[in-house]
């Protein structure tokens, strides 16, 4: 059995997160994008889609005025959280 599952504010987040994070004082290390994108992850709404016609729906979706706000208030947020308290342990600032 073939199943295929696909979370698609995974791929949503990612087209987001480096114009998110080039605006920002913060490190924007592979370490830190990596941790901005779990974060902001886990505080929006997965899409998961099983078909041609469910990644069509979310991706009308994505257009809508709220929807971006959503996925860039979780980015902004993110970058933040994770600018102030990053892993790697050193402060970075542009």
């Amino acid at each position: 059995m073939n199943i295929e599952c696909k979370n698609l504010m995974e791929d949503i987040v990612l087209q987001n997160v480096d114009s998110v994070m080039a605006t920002s004082p913060y490190c924007t290390c592979d370490e830190c994008k990596t941790d901005v994108i779990a974060y902001a992850l886990n505080h929006l709404q997965p899409h998961y889609v099983a078909t041609r016609q469910g990644r069509l729906i979310v991706e009308l979706q994505s257009y809508e005025m709220q929807f971006r706000a959503d996925v860039m208030t979780a980015l902004s947020q993110a970058v933040e959280v994770v600018g102030k308290n990053p892993r790697h342990g050193r402060q970075f600032i542009r």
